[in-house]
């Protein structure tokens, strides 16, 4: 049972990567992330955190739990790689381009 249970853990990567693949694909390609919401991926993002702080205290405190570490620590780099997609291709608001504030 344990076996099991430890192979669908660490099959979740694989799972993970197969939905986070094509959306860096649309990010890339269409160099927007207008529709992308930045405060949802950046909550994912601490959530993430809190897993992974999570999964490494259970490994330290127990020693177990390889494929619970794996598979935060994995999920954490693709939402970190999704961030910094969504931030990379964000535009600037259209009205900042066409006013903008000049200062003092």
């Amino acid at each position: 049972m344990i076996a099991a249970a430890n192979f669908l853990q660490s099959s979740i990567p694989l799972l993970s990567i197969s939905a986070y693949l094509p959306q860096w694909k649309k990010l890339i390609a269409t160099k927007s992330s207008k529709d992308i919401s930045l405060r949802a991926w950046l909550i994912w993002a601490i959530s993430s955190a809190i897993a992974l702080f999570y999964a490494v205290v259970q490994y330290q405190l127990t020693g177990q739990g390889e494929a619970l570490l794996f598979s935060s620590l994995a999920i954490m780099i693709f939402v970190i790689i999704t961030v910094y997609l969504v931030i990379l291709y964000r535009q600037p608001r259209k009205e900042n381009i066409e006013h903008p504030q000049h200062l003092g």
